[in-house]
């Protein structure tokens, strides 16, 4: 059977944002991810997504809350301020060197669109850091229906990536045993992600699994 493929925006639209160090710690993925998705609908309503349309304004000039300036594609200090203020705002701590970001604390990014856009945050989790379908499912269909990308969440406060690319196909598996033949049918799903380590959209295929999710709604 084939793959059916399903794209939010192209490779080109991802921003090629990494993490950097922050209060002597890594800034972290968390606050990362949030930081390319805002900035990506920020250029979405500036190039005419209608979807997108009048929520110019998640991102601001210098990163702040000033002027209403297009995200940059590439990162800079106004990049760095926004991330470094999203880092505050999910209650990012510092893990061994990185920076880790508890999925109930990832909430808190809505602080930083509040007073900037009216743009809407929704988040879900397993607080045990199980993953679960319908976890997947929200990723999917933001990415399927709303060509819009979401974070999610994969390996136990381990990463936060921005799936951005979403696959699935059917397979029919034979199995033979003594004098028994049967089959049965199973679906393969895969994420395609932008992992924020500052390759935009050359990321890479991971299985569609998540024990987290957040979307934005314009």
């Amino acid at each position: 059977m084939s793959w059916n493929y399903f794209w939010a925006g192209t490779a080109g639209q991802q921003p090629r944002y990494n993490q950097f160090p922050f209060g002597g710690c890594a800034v972290g993925c968390g606050p990362t991810a949030w930081g390319i998705l805002f900035a990506w609908g920020d250029r979405q309503a500036a190039s005419g997504n209608s979807y997108w349309a009048g929520r110019n304004g998640l991102y601001r000039e210098n990163g702040g809350r000033g002027a209403d300036v297009v995200a940059p594609i590439n990162q800079d200090g106004g990049v760095n301020n926004m991330i470094g203020e999203l880092n505050g705002q999910v209650g990012t701590f510092c893990a061994f060197g990185s920076g880790a970001t508890t999925p109930w604390d990832m909430p808190g990014a809505w602080q930083y669109l509040n007073g900037r856009s009216y743009t809407r945050l929704d988040t879900h989790w397993n607080s045990l850091g199980i993953h679960e379908t319908r976890l997947a499912n929200y990723a999917a269909n933001s990415i399927a229906y709303r060509r819009t990308p979401a974070v999610i969440g994969t390996g136990w406060l381990s990463h936060y990536p921005v799936a951005w690319g979403y696959a699935w196909q059917h397979r029919t598996i034979r199995h033979s045993f003594l004098w028994w033949d049967w089959t049965e049918t199973v679906t393969d799903t895969a994420f395609y992600v932008n992992n924020g380590w500052g390759g935009g959209g050359s990321g890479e295929w991971i299985d569609a699994s998540t024990w987290f999710a957040g979307e934005i709604y314009p």
